[in-house]
């Protein structure tokens, strides 16, 4: 009697763990994501308030460098800028735009003769920063990244 049961028992167990009886299951294909982002572009540059209405990406491109510089400029021609020696230069100033859309200065490049001749040059750069309007920030994939590019400001008197 015990080996009959233990015999039922071993057979149950075969049954139930057979794969025979296991539903199957429909497998849906996986969907393929597109996992390589690159990070040196953006879908959507920053924009000023008066260049969101223009439809090309590269005239928008142009009238957010054209927007930058003259914000600069104007900020800049409101001091005097006296050097004892003639200048003609090109400084290159690094600027951030966040996700907030808010700019910030991460770096300007000057040489040294430049920096002689106008001290305070670098200061006013970042005083001008912070009258900025608040910018559209970058977008990348749908959403708003941060972005780092490179003004240059030419120098001449």
């Amino acid at each position: 009697m015990l080996k009959q049961l233990v015999a039922l028992l071993f057979l149950m167990s075969l049954l139930v763990s057979c794969s025979y009886f296991e539903k199957k299951l429909e497998r849906k294909p996986i969907q393929e994501v597109d996992t390589i982002v690159d990070f040196s572009t953006v879908d959507a540059f920053p924009l000023f308030p008066n260049c969101k209405d223009i439809p090309s990406r590269r005239k928008q491109q142009i009238c957010f460098q054209l927007e930058m510089s003259q914000y600069i400029y104007a900020f800049l021609k409101q001091f005097k800028l006296n050097a004892k020696e003639k200048v003609n230069d090109t400084v290159l100033v690094k600027l951030k735009v966040n996700i907030l859309g808010e700019t910030s200065l991460s770096s300007i490049q000057i040489s040294k003769e430049t920096k002689e001749l106008l001290p305070n040059l670098d200061s006013l750069i970042k005083t001008s920063l912070q009258s900025l309007p608040t910018l559209q920030p970058a977008i990348k994939r749908n959403m708003p990244v941060t972005t780092e590019f490179t003004l240059p400001i030419i120098l001449k008197n």
